[in-house]
């Protein structure tokens, strides 16, 4: 009798240990998410898009498709008219291209050395010497491990790494799904010296890896009649 509520107590601190999100370290987290990104050719997905600064929200819908090393389509679509581009940003490996139709304005900017690192889809962070560059920790979330998501917490390691102004403070957080250990959420905060702090959160849906791309869909064309704006200088 003693041996059975022993075994019954040794189950339940395991099923414990397993829902309270410590099934794996952050360390092997992220190793597993770098391995299946590393495989990863291209990764499309639909996302929501939230932006918080002090007392303003938006919230924002579309699509984008990345592809390494510095490929992205990110599309923005029209609140009531899910079939409406008004706003597309596309990274073609030499030059970013921003185009708005309301204003029928494209910005054009080469891209430098930096900018053409690896990028994590959807949020323009280079995955380049993430591990060597950002503190990372586990964010513990009974809900979420229940269902094999897991947070990775990241902070720069050089406070200067990215900002000229040492007072600006910058967080990077990945969810990651068990099993394939793709990204299904991102979020980028920046908290200002005057303690305001902009958050933006990705949250991805729909998403594949590795499917077969239209020949041109890293391609920007210069919509008919549009102003063109080099900020490249």
């Amino acid at each position: 009798m003693k041996r059975l509520c022993w075994s019954f107590t040794l189950l339940c601190f395991s099923l414990c240990f397993v829902a309270s999100g410590y099934t794996y370290t952050v360390d092997k987290i992220y190793a597993n998410f770098k391995t299946a990104y590393e495989k990863s050719k291209n990764f499309s997905a639909e996302f929501e898009e939230i932006t918080l600064y002090k007392t303003r929200k938006s919230v924002a819908h579309g699509r984008f498709t990345f592809g390494k090393p510095n490929l992205l389509r990110k599309e923005y679509l029209d609140s009531k008219d899910s079939q409406k581009i008004v706003k597309s940003i596309v990274l073609d490996g030499a030059y970013a291209w921003s185009y708005a139709q309301v204003i029928n304005q494209v910005n054009k900017q080469k891209l430098d050395e930096t900018q053409r690192r690896e990028l994590l889809p959807g949020i323009g962070k280079s995955l380049e010497g993430l591990s060597e560059n950002w503190d990372m920790k586990l964010v513990p979330d009974e809900a979420a491990n229940s269902k094999g998501v897991y947070q990775i917490h990241l902070t720069p390691k050089d406070r200067l790494m990215n900002r000229t102004d040492g007072n600006v403070k910058e967080i990077l957080e990945i969810w990651v799904k068990e099993g394939e250990w793709l990204p299904v959420q991102f979020g980028h905060v920046i908290q200002y010296e005057d303690g305001s702090r902009r958050n933006v959160i990705v949250k991805l849906s729909k998403i594949q890896r590795d499917k077969k791309l239209p020949k041109n869909v890293f391609k920007f064309v210069i919509p008919k009649g549009a102003e063109v704006i080099d900020l490249s200088d």
